[in-house]
């Protein structure tokens, strides 16, 4: 039986998980880590000698992040990065490499954060099981499984959210299993969006 998020006691959502999903979506998540760190600039020394900045308190900010000499990243080479980071301005080469300057870092930040939300709620039923997630892992959880299924959209070739697509007559193409996966992970999607419109703000 698939899994479908229901709303639980004050404000939450449940779902249940047999172990196998749950580590396949384990599993997933770690590769979109690791996706995410793909590319990723190393960060800059701290700037810890400054007296001023140990005084402020911003010891241990990246300057160079602000440094308006430091080379903009460029877009990134992986289609499905590059889907999850995508260029502010399609029609100014220069204007999207400055914007993805100021931008790019956090997004990677944000999206990983919420990966890792997922992944730290995941830990919680290592066997399976019941799965109670509160309305922020909940909003984590959407995020995530929206990166994920960008991602494998862009590995399948797929352009538009309706695209249907069919499986090999082989039953070892690989593509095979790529297509289930993102057709579950697309219900999952749709059952989690379900589940929150439903969800009653917990009472006072």
């Amino acid at each position: 039986m698939n899994p479908v998020f229901k709303p639980g006691p004050r404000g939450t959502l449940t779902v249940r998980f047999p172990a196998i999903y749950a580590q396949l979506i384990a599993g997933l998540f770690g590769e979109l880590i690791s996706l995410l760190d793909d590319g990723e600039e190393p960060k800059a020394a701290a700037a810890s000698t400054d007296p001023l900045a140990i005084e402020l308190g911003l010891a241990d900010l990246g300057l160079a992040e602000l440094d308006p000499a430091r080379p903009a990243p460029a877009a990134p080479e992986d289609p499905a990065l590059a889907r999850l980071l995508p260029d502010g301005y399609r029609e100014d080469p220069a204007a999207a490499a400055e914007f993805r300057r100021y931008t790019e870092p956090e997004l990677r930040a944000e999206k990983r954060r919420k990966a890792e939300t997922v992944l730290d709620s995941l830990s919680r039923i290592p066997h399976g099981g019941k799965l109670t997630l509160t309305i922020e892992e909940a909003a984590s959880w959407l995020t995530g499984l929206n990166d994920l299924r960008l991602v494998l959209g862009t590995r399948l070739g797929i352009v538009e959210d309706d695209q249907e697509l069919e499986q090999s007559s082989d039953p070892d193409d690989p593509r095979n299993y790529l297509i289930s996966v993102y057709y579950y992970l697309s219900y999952l999607q749709e059952s989690l969006i379900g589940g929150l419109i439903k969800v009653e703000p917990p009472k006072e």
